[in-house]
């Protein structure tokens, strides 16, 4: 029977992230299956208030940007108040709430309890996020144990995009076992890998015989792109046949551009498309990341068969399951990061095996549907709760 579900993300495409295109896939992939999707996010220069494409609904709320866009906040303003009176008179089955730190994420709570709608918070991260200051990160840390204890008030049911994710919200006294995991279109993106759009190594110069490592993420002290940068300028003091390719966008770009080598290049934001022709130019990926769930770019790695070095910080043990499928460091330090590099460089025959190893388990169970029809058995069990 078709559902109809809400899906609160408080950042969405066109803005770029692993929640961002979270919540993209999840809804294409419950469309799919016959439900009616409606996606409430934040207002974003460029993109219209609705719009809507096949059943899927997205309504972009009056908002103000903060930190760069990092951090919308809804303005309760006259528009926000007429949007909210229509819109609790529709129904839904379910809302499903991404991420706990935003005002967006509280709002939602408050709106699925007046109208009598099940809600449920789904938790992507696995750390509190890292401001690059000891205050402001002390202080968000603050403020996030603040917004989760008001969220609990007006929701009682969370959930995690991976078993880290799960663990982590233990932290803020919540126990869970509803896992939403992240996954990859394996169909669209064996497309971008049959079809290259870009060949990176011909448009930068790079020789065929050289070892390219890449990154894909924001260009953020919680994403580690700082501590690969250093890794590989090290190595190239060493060795010129070494390059580093970095796709996303931050703060710290400006700063990392004059602390890189020459082999290491920014590439800016790019597509989907454009990432999978990366890692298929590349044949190290590696995420040193301070805080993650399950990292859609460690499966869209896997799936080009791109060798992983990531950490500890996420989920990323449930595809790197030992040293015959990548590596997976305790942290993120700048010593261990430099040493797994130079560990396999010279060891083609491993990276391809251990990348192989990784491709067949996204393939097999890294899929939308899995998630989709965890989304929908959750419906049924709430159905079943309220018949008895």
């Amino acid at each position: 029977m078709s559902k109809k579900i809400c899906i609160v993300s408080s950042q969405y495409l066109p803005h770029v992230g692993g929640v961002e295109n979270y919540v993209y896939n999840l809804s294409r992939e419950l469309e799919r299956g016959g439900h009616e999707i409606t996606i409430l996010t934040s207002q974003m220069e460029g993109a219209p208030n609705y719009e809507k494409n096949g059943s899927v609904e997205v309504y972009r709320l009056p908002t103000r940007q903060f930190m760069g866009g990092r951090f919308p906040v809804l303005k309760h303003n006259k528009e926000l108040r007429a949007f909210t009176k229509e819109f609790k008179e529709r129904h839904f089955d379910l809302m499903i709430i991404n991420m706990r730190f935003y005002f967006l994420s509280l709002w939602a709570c408050k709106l699925a309890r007046k109208m009598g709608l099940p809600c449920i918070i789904i938790d992507h991260g696995s750390s509190h996020l890292n401001t690059g200051g000891k205050l402001t990160t002390k202080l968000s840390e603050v403020f996030e144990h603040w917004i989760t204890w008001r969220e609990k008030h007006y929701c009682k049911s969370f959930g995690g995009a991976s078993k880290a994710s799960l663990e982590w919200i233990k932290h803020f006294g919540i126990e869970s076992d509803v896992l939403f995991n992240n996954a990859v279109d394996v169909e669209r993106f064996q497309g971008y890998i049959d079809n290259p759009v870009r060949d990176f190594r011909a448009e930068l110069g790079i020789p065929e015989d050289a070892i390219v490592i890449d990154f894909v993420g924001r260009l953020t002290l919680e994403k580690g792109a700082h501590v690969l940068v250093n890794a590989v300028k090290r190595i190239n003091e060493q060795r010129d046949d070494v390059y580093c390719l970095l796709a996303g966008a931050g703060y710290l770009r400006e700063e990392l551009e004059v602390q890189k080598s020459k082999n290491t290049i920014f590439l800016g934001q790019i597509s989907p498309a454009e990432v999978c022709a990366m890692h298929l130019a590349s044949d190290i990926f590696c995420l040193p990341s301070f805080s993650e769930g399950f990292a859609t770019c460690v499966i869209e790695a896997s799936m080009c068969d791109t060798f992983v070095i990531t950490t500890a910080r996420g989920d990323a043990k449930e595809l790197i399951k030992d040293e015959r499928y990548g590596i997976v460091l305790p942290d993120n330090n700048e010593e261990g990061v430099y040493n797994a590099l130079l560990s396999v460089l010279d060891k083609p025959e491993y990276r391809r095996s251990a990348s192989r190893l990784c491709h067949d388990i996204v393939v097999k169970e890294c899929t939308w549907n899995f998630t989709a029809d965890a989304v929908i058995n959750y419906i049924a069990s709430l159905e079943e709760k309220s018949q008895k």
